[in-house]
């Protein structure tokens, strides 16, 4: 674990400790002054540290300090872990989902953005219930043009002869095959890359992608979306099963 984050752990800590500490002597005071602090602290700590200050200074300067330097911490390590980009970028694809305009390009930033936070920060933010509406979201879209543009290819045939069926009955038999998933082993996933596939992963429901690549811990898969694709990535460990698409003779 980060060490800032280690510091940033026990600073807040310490902090609840002084805050408690504050607390008790406002109750000393007055109950009035130890519900105020209790209920609108910050505010009502400094201006209680402020009225007594000349007996409560230490456990309001140590309420102060920690309680600063803990939201400093926490402000930087969220800035060093791109939070305010994966802020920015949720808020465009939760605009997208509400006006029915959310496009391939803010997911994917919005995956790109979670993948890297949870790289710096140990999250688990491409499990986020925003990233996987989104994702069906567009699973939906590509669905969609799909079925639209195979109803005009079947309008465009209509009238014409099945020059097909006379064909297959002319040519010898030949071996048939048929596409079937079979599952493998999690760590045999490299030797299939290019293939299409059918991940389950913990909490979340088996979804159908192509497996594009491997390295380390983690496997890159990716998925049709509109007019394109995007790619991300997921932990093996993340994984539960994966089924690979081959052919089967019958």
């Amino acid at each position: 674990m980060n060490i800032l984050v280690v510091v940033a752990q026990l600073t807040g800590f310490t902090a609840l400790l002084t805050f408690i500490w504050l607390l008790i002597h406002a109750f000393g005071k007055h109950a009035g002054w130890g519900m105020a602090v209790l209920f609108f602290s910050p505010i009502s700590a400094v201006a209680f540290g402020i009225k007594h200050w000349k007996n409560e200074k230490l456990p309001f300067l140590a309420y102060i300090t920690t309680s600063v330097t803990a939201i400093a911490l926490c402000l930087y390590l969220f800035t060093s872990w791109d939070g305010w980009e994966l802020l920015r970028s949720s808020q465009r694809v939760q605009q997208g989902l509400s006006s029915q305009t959310l496009t391939e390009h803010d997911t994917q930033e919005l995956m790109t953005i979670s993948q890297s936070f949870d790289e710096k920060s140990g999250f688990n933010m491409q499990s986020s219930p925003l990233l996987l509406q989104a994702q069906q979201a567009l699973a939906m879209q590509a669905e969609q043009r799909a079925a639209e543009e195979t109803a005009k290819a079947e309008d465009a045939m209509k009238g014409r002869f099945d020059f097909g069926n006379i064909a297959r009955k002319a040519k010898p038999a030949q071996q048939r095959y048929r596409l079937t998933y079979t599952t493998i082993r999690i760590a045999d996933a490299p030797n299939y890359v290019g293939t299409t596939v059918k991940v389950t992963r913990k909490n979340v429901a088996e979804k159908e992608y192509r497996l594009i690549g491997a390295s380390g811990n983690r496997l890159e898969f990716s998925q049709r979306a509109g007019s394109g694709t995007y790619t991300f990535k997921y932990r093996k460990s993340d994984i539960e099963k994966i089924r690979v698409l081959t052919k089967q003779p019958y």
